[in-house]
C-alpha cells in the first residue's frame, strides 16, 4: 500500500473474539480432508460495503456498531469452531477456541473514493494490512475480520479466510449465518444451513507420514506480481451474448457462468496473441466446480472439483464452440459424481486434477486461465440489521492479487447481470482492458 493511501487510515484497534460457547472435547481435533491438504494456505478476502446506516442505526456511535458485530461473531463462531483454532502442520486444526482477530479502523475518506481508482489501489484499506500483504504466509488466526468506518458514515465489513478451512461456499455461508445471528439476536430462528465440518468423511486425508507433500500447483500456484481489474456485464449485454451462443451452437440454455467464462477466455487469448505478436498459444481453461450437491449443503471446507478445456488453434476460439466444450465437460463431470459411492469421490476428484495436469504438460500449454464462479451465491443477502450491502468486492479486488490469469464471477446487486474481476500480469492487462470486443459487452468498474 502506498504511503499516500496508508495516510488515510486514522486509527486501528485490534481485538480477539472467541467462540461464545466452548468447543466440546469431541470436536477439538478437526481433521483436514485430502482436499484441504491439497490447497495452499492462501487467505481468501471479501468485503461488504454498506452506505450510511439507516433506520435505528443511523445515530448509533461507532462502538455500538462494533459491539453488535463482535457479540454476534462470538456466537456464530460456536458453529464455525475451526475458524477460531490453530493449524497443526497440514494434518488437523486444534479447535482450542483461541479466537479470531477483529480489527476496527477509521478511514479519512468517503466510501465512494475507494472505488474510483484503477487496479483497486485503495481496496486494500478495508482489509487487515498484514493479511492482505502476506496472503500466502500470514501466521495469525485462520479467519481475520475488519470493520472499517468511512468519513461519510458508511462502513465496510471484510473477512480474510484461510483456504485450509474453507472455500467460497463456506465463506458465503458463514457471512450469511453471522448476519442472520446479528439481525435476530434474541430470536430462536435457525439458520437454514447449519455447518458440519465433515469433509474428511468424504475425502479422507492422506496416510503419508509427511502430509506437506500433498500439493497440486494447479490449485494454488506460486505467487506472481499482478494487477486486477473489474468489469460488469449488464443484463442486456448478457442476453446478447447468450443469443449468439444459442444461434451458433446446440447449447440451448447456456448459463451465465458458461457464457461469461467462455467470452473472457476468448478475449484473454486474443489479446495475449497481440501482446506476443504471434499465433495463438496453446491455452487451458480451468473451471472450479462446487460439489454441493451431490454432497450435502451443510458440509463445510473445500468441497470442490474442476474440469478443463484445451484450445490449441485459432479456429477453436469461437465463442459458441468454447461454450459447447464447457457444457460437454461439465455434464461429464456431473455424471461422474451423480451416482458415485462415498469411497469413489476422492479417486474421481484426483483423476480430474490429473487429467487437467496432463493436458497442461502434454500440450506444452503456455497459458492457464482459472475461473471461479460465485454466481448464485447469496453475497448480496448479507444483512446485519441495517440493510443489504450496496457493493460486494471479490477475492481478486486488491491492489496486489497473487494469482495470474484468474477470473472471479459474481452476481451484480440486481441479480440480472454479472460482475467480474480478473488478475493478470500488467502488460497483459493493458492489452486486455483495451480490447474493443471485450468493451462492447463489458464495462470497466475500476
Amino acid at each position: 500500500m502506498s504511503s499516500s493511501v496508508s495516510r488515510l487510515v486514522s486509527s486501528v484497534c485490534k481485538k480477539i473474539i472467541k467462540p461464545y460457547s466452548p468447543t466440546p472435547i469431541s470436536l477439538r481435533c478437526h481433521k483436514l480432508s485430502y482436499l484441504d491438504q491439497m490447497v495452499g494456505g492462501i487467505y481468501i478476502p471479501m468485503a461488504f460495503f454498506y452506505p450510511k446506516l439507516s433506520n435505528t442505526w443511523s445515530n448509533k456511535p461507532n462502538n455500538v456498531v462494533s459491539q453488535h458485530l463482535e457479540k454476534s461473531l462470538s456466537k456464530v463462531l460456536t458453529n464455525y469452531y475451526p475458524f477460531a483454532g490453530k493449524l497443526n502442520d497440514n494434518i488437523s486444526i486444534d479447535c482450542n477456541d483461541s479466537g479470531v482477530e477483529f480489527f476496527i479502523t477509521k478511514i479519512d475518506c468517503p466510501m465512494s473514493e475507494i472505488f474510483n481508482h484503477t487496479y483497486f489501489e485503495k481496496h486494500n484499506l478495508v482489509y487487515p494490512t498484514e493479511v492482505i500483504n502476506n496472503q500466502y504466509t500470514y501466521e495469525g488466526s485462520l479467519a481475520v475480520f475488519q470493520l472499517t468506518h468511512f468519513s461519510c458514515g458508511g462502513i465496510a465489513i471484510s473477512m480474510c479466510l484461510s483456504h485450509k478451512v474453507g472455500d467460497g461456499y463456506t465463506f458465503n455461508n458463514f457471512m450469511n449465518h453471522w448476519a442472520t445471528m446479528a439481525r435476530n439476536p434474541l430470536s430462536s430462528e435457525i439458520y437454514p444451513i447449519s455447518p458440519k465440518f465433515d469433509g474428511s468423511f468424504y475425502f479422507p486425508p492422506t496416510k503419508d507420514e509427511d502430509s506437506s507433500n500433498v500439493s497440486n500447483n494447479n490449485i494454488v500456484p506460486q505467487r506472481e506480481e499482478c494487477v486486477s481489474k473489474g468489469f460488469s456485464i449488464s443484463s442486456s449485454k448478457l442476453t446478447a451474448l447468450k443469443a449468439r451462443v444459442i444461434n451458433e451452437s446446440k447449447v440451448q440454455n447456456p448459463s451465465d457462468t458458461e457464457v461469461v467464462s467462455a467470452f473472457l477466455y476468448q478475449r484473454a487469448m486474443a489479446t495475449k496473441k497481440l501482446v506476443n505478436s504471434s499465433s495463438i498459444r496453446p491455452s487451458l481453461l480451468h473451471q472450479a466446480v462446487n460439489l454441493r450437491p451431490p454432497l450435502p449443503k451443510h458440509t463445510m471446507g473445500n468441497i470442490g472439483s474442476l474440469f478443463s478445456i484445451l484450445t490449441k488453434e485459432e479456429k477453436e476460439m469461437d465463442l459458441a464452440q468454447v461454450v459447447s466444450k464447457l457444457r460437454k465437460e461439465k455434464e461429464e463431470v456431473k455424471q461422474k459424481y451423480k451416482n458415485a459411492k462415498i469411497e469413489e469421490l476422492l479417486p474421481i476428484t484426483l483423476e480430474q486434477y490429473r487429467k487437467a495436469n496432463d493436458l497442461l504438460v502434454n500440450n506444452s500449454c503456455y497459458d492457464l486461465y482459472r475461473f471461479s464462479s460465485l454466481i448464485t451465491f447469496p453475497s448480496y443477502d448479507v444483512d446485519f440489521g441495517w440493510g443489504k450491502p450496496e457493493k460486494v468486492i471479490s477475492p481478486l479486488s486488491t491492489s496486489n492479487p497473487p494469482i495470474k490469469n484468474m477470473f472471479v464471477l459474481m452476481d451484480d446487486k440486481n441479480r440480472d447481470g454479472v460482475n467480474l474481476t480478473c488478475s493478470m500480469k500488467k502488460q497483459d492487462m493493458l492489452a486486455f482492458e483495451r480490447d474493443e470486443e471485450l468493451l462492447r459487452f463489458a464495462s470497466p468498474t475500476s
